[in-house]
């Protein structure tokens, strides 16, 4: 079972269908409900694919995705962040508030997921005896190592949820 966000279009949506394609269960989550829809349809009771519409960036929208996953599936193996924002930055007005957005967004949110869906990972390995809980991918871009000053604030989130990501495999290594 996978948890994709981002999975009312582009990279997400791609992602979403390779995985139900390939067999998995796949909860789709997005703010955009009605291109979840108009993409992946009112699903059926039996449908591998369901989806999830709601802020992410609220922490109570989060454990709710978590419970819709358990409820349709009994389980959640496969975190994709694959939310992703952007928004032109000013770097010089210090009235511009696109690094805090593009925190908040593209960081903050896949964080706090990361954070949740770890632990059900981990709590539903305790009876394994050995192997992987589960995987957890998180997608940047390339302007965490290459910036253009118009996307400054973006390239910090993604500079930030790359850090993040080595962060966590370290601490989530022994699981």
């Amino acid at each position: 079972t996978a948890i994709v966000t981002g999975a009312a279009n582009g990279i997400g949506l791609a992602i979403a269908r390779s995985f139900a394609d390939k067999g998995a269960n796949v909860m789709c989550a997005d703010m955009d409900e009605k291109g979840l829809i108009e993409q992946i349809g009112e699903p059926e009771e039996d449908s591998t694919m369901r989806y999830f519409a709601g802020d992410l960036r609220q922490r109570l929208t989060i454990a709710n995705l978590l419970s819709a996953t358990i409820d349709a599936f009994d389980q959640g193996d496969i975190l994709v962040n694959a939310s992703r924002q952007v928004i032109e930055s000013d770097p010089l007005n210090p009235e511009d508030t696109s690094v805090e957005v593009m925190l908040e967004q593209n960081l903050m949110t896949a964080y706090r997921l990361t954070q949740i869906v770890a632990r059900r990972m981990i709590k539903q390995g305790e009876d394994r005896e050995e192997g992987a809980v589960g995987s957890i991918i998180n997608l940047s871009s390339i302007t965490a190592h290459q910036t253009h000053p118009e996307l400054l604030a973006y390239s910090i989130a993604s500079a930030g949820l790359e850090q993040m990501t080595r962060g966590l495999a370290l601490t989530l290594a022994p699981h």
